[in-house]
């Protein structure tokens, strides 16, 4: 709990916390205006069917607030890079010899901050979404899934928090860990996704959308998700596949 305490600490003390934030809720509440205004009309273009009326492209909205979780992913990143960037890893495994230990330690406290940022995230949604949907035509609101998928928010952001952190462990470059993250998420995933569509679903992105319940009303992206128990299962897979492969290769080389 020391170390939990010494990490909180540590993330509290500079910007970053902050801004990416800002960064969730504007990108939040961005997606749900999109949602909401842009692509039902874009779609209507061609037929006359209005998606505001099916209760599943709602469910979408309400899960915009996952679109954020890219900034989750560079949290964590950010809270393991840094420590090599800034060269204060030396003090840190002094004072912490057992190094898989300060993975952890940095593993719960993002995965904390990353649960905090996706109600936030959730909360942006939900508020911008009822707004938005004053104005139109549109299938009722379900408070249970709402609140799923607010549990799912919640859960896949920790997860992604913890992932991040052991990206960062694994490659140890700040710039090359957080570019190698934004092309994996927004170009790599895609395109196997279009080239191999039953694959994307067991990616994270895909995984995430599980947890989400997003569903693919739209035509875009792939034919189908997984269970809403099995997205869970195959994030935490990551996460712990991540942190294994960091426990065993990075943090045993020297850091000097």
């Amino acid at each position: 709990m020391s170390m939990v305490r010494s990490e909180f600490r540590k993330v509290t003390t500079t910007k970053v916390l902050l801004w990416l934030t800002i960064a969730t809720i504007a990108f939040s509440a961005l997606n749900v205006v999109l949602l909401v205004f842009l692509t039902p009309r874009a779609m209507d273009i061609d037929s006359d069917l209005n998606l505001l009326l099916d209760p599943a492209y709602v469910t979408n909205i309400l899960g915009a607030a996952g679109s954020s979780s890219i900034f989750i992913l560079i949290l964590g990143i950010i809270g393991m890079t840094s420590e090599y960037r800034h060269m204060t890893i030396t003090s840190t495994f002094l004072v912490t010899p057992k190094r898989p230990r300060v993975l952890i330690a940095k593993g719960i406290t993002y995965a904390l901050l990353g649960a905090a940022l996706g109600l936030i995230a959730f909360i942006t949604s939900f508020a911008v979404t009822l707004i938005a949907l004053m104005t139109e035509d549109h299938a009722p609101v379900d408070a249970i899934i709402a609140l799923q998928i607010l549990g799912g928010v919640v859960l896949a952001f920790a997860i992604y928090a913890f992932v991040g952190v052991s990206v960062g462990a694994l490659i140890r470059n700040q710039v090359a860990a957080i570019v190698g993250a934004l092309v994996w998420v927004l170009i790599v995933e895609a395109l196997l996704t279009v080239f191999v569509d039953w694959i994307g679903k067991w990616l994270p992105g895909g995984a995430l959308n599980a947890v989400l319940q997003t569903t693919n009303v739209t035509g875009r992206g792939g034919a189908d998700i997984l269970p809403t128990a099995t997205g869970v299962v195959v994030l935490l897979g990551y996460a712990v596949i991540f942190g294994i492969l960091a426990s065993l290769t990075t943090l045993r080389r020297d850091i000097t």
